[in-house]
């Protein structure tokens, strides 16, 4: 298989419901014998159909008139794929995406479509050019939702939100590839070791501009294939996620709950933060998600680490009390669109609402086990205030017994951009070039 078969495969594999476009791409990766560049190709090809998806039919559907029996899946992915190359990538030429999509086309099962296929692709060539969207003065959230591929409530959200202009700005960096960022394992190394070992092994890296841990490697390595990664000298984890753990501020010795733990980069961080000497409970829902939780945990070196399986919405399975809780709770997702980028399809305006509700709910039922003069850090990965603010601000409305306490007193002086008047960290990609965040430190007086 080509990049470019691998890339269609796996679009396919989406679109029939087989699994998320990553795990898709990792074992599609795993079982082909694509060089390092065809690997990185098939990847820019296959995310890139699924983050333009709706601004490439658009524009696709300008070129097709009509066929005597519609176009079918695979076909339809063929001419994304070819058309994500022609409008996207620079240094394809278009000759070469035009010839390949015929050349799959002619060995495939809709043998007999290769010749509509060629004379889409080649007036898309000629006329891509000329395509016209809606008005972005009259219509932008409709212009914005099309050019960028974002659904229309999200855009006319933005718009409202932001303006056309930063909502623009938001949906474009939601569009770029994100960076892989590691944080080292102080348990075992630093960031100077961990960033000596990479620049030993050739992989260009520089530090993290806000995690005093992080580092941001270049290019896209396979992360097994890392120095260091079977040793656990480091975990993948965003920059912004890796604040929040800094703004828990586990102490040595301290009982922490990480109430939504998989797959275990916060429940490593709060240990190396105290020192390997916190006592943690790491809780999911899900019993198929404690499988990686539990291999982070071996892999890091993690001790007095205390894995359960539980719904922390309902009646809660805990006899003691905690000095620190992590609930980075279940959400809409929508501030990891660069790394999931098929979320924009599957989201949907109510579950905003919906997953708010389960927040406060998880938050008011985990507020219990904090001891007097404990914390409780509350972290969703949302843009959207309903997701953050508001569920703090009720919280706090229902409970006169907790308080805020001011993220710029935990977080390291360069974060101090990241939190707002209240006092809440609020990462955003097209601001600070980190996943979409927030958070907030909760102390019970």
């Amino acid at each position: 298989m080509t990049a470019r078969d691998v890339a269609v495969y796996v679009l396919d594999g989406w679109q029939e419901g087989k699994g998320r476009p990553e795990s898709l791409l990792r074992d599609a990766l795993h079982a082909s014998s694509l060089d390092r560049r065809d690997r990185a190709l098939a990847m820019e090809i296959a995310y890139g159909v699924v983050r333009n998806l709706t601004n490439l039919d658009f524009v696709l559907s300008k070129f097709i008139k009509e066929t005597p029996r519609g176009i079918p899946p695979q076909v339809r992915n063929v001419l994304r794929a070819a058309a994500y190359q022609v409008i996207y990538l620079d240094r394809v030429p278009a000759r070469a995406a035009v010839h390949d999509a015929v050349e799959r086309m002619k060995t495939s099962r809709e043998k007999a479509l290769a010749g509509f296929v060629n004379a889409v692709l080649r007036n898309l060539i000629r006329g891509v050019d000329s395509v016209a969207y809606p008005d972005r003065e009259k219509e932008p959230a409709r212009c914005l939702s099309i050019k960028h591929s974002y659904p229309a409530w999200l855009a006319e959200r933005w718009v409202k939100r932001f303006g056309a202009d930063e909502a623009e700005a938001l949906m474009a960096a939601g569009n770029q590839p994100p960076p892989i960022t590691l944080r080292a394992n102080t348990l075992k190394t630093d960031r100077a070791g961990l960033i000596a070992g990479l620049v030993e092994a050739g992989i260009g890296c520089t530090p993290c501009l806000y995690a005093p841990d992080g580092v941001m490697i270049k290019g896209y390595p396979r992360i097994e294939a890392i120095p260091g990664y079977a040793e656990g000298l480091f975990a993948v984890q965003d920059e912004a996620a890796q604040l929040v753990s800094i703004l828990l501020s586990p102490k040595p010795g301290d009982d922490v709950l990480d109430a939504c733990a998989a797959p275990g980069g916060k429940t490593g961080h709060i240990s190396a933060l105290s020192g390997g000497t916190a006592r943690i409970t790491a809780v999911d829902i899900a019993a198929d998600k404690l499988v990686p939780l539990k291999e982070n945990i071996a892999r890091l070196g993690l001790q007095g680490v205390t894995v359960m399986q539980a719904d922390v919405s309902g009646p809660l399975p805990f006899d003691n009390g905690f000095d620190r809780v992590l609930l980075d709770a279940p959400c809409s997702a929508l501030g990891v669109i660069r790394r999931r980028p098929e979320i924009k399809y599957t989201r949907r305006q109510p579950d905003v609402a919906r997953l708010a509700r389960l927040q406060a709910s998880m938050l008011g039922n985990l507020s219990v086990l904090v001891r007097p003069g404990g914390a409780l850090v509350f972290s969703t990965c949302s843009t959207e205030p309903a997701e953050g603010e508001t569920v703090i601000a009720g919280f706090i409305g229902e409970h006169t017994e907790w308080t805020v306490e001011d993220a710029r007193g935990f977080l390291p002086e360069a974060a101090g951009g990241l939190v707002t008047p209240e006092g809440y960290m609020r990462t955003y990609p097209h601001r600070h070039g980190l996943d979409g965040f927030f958070a907030a430190r909760l102390v019970r007086q």
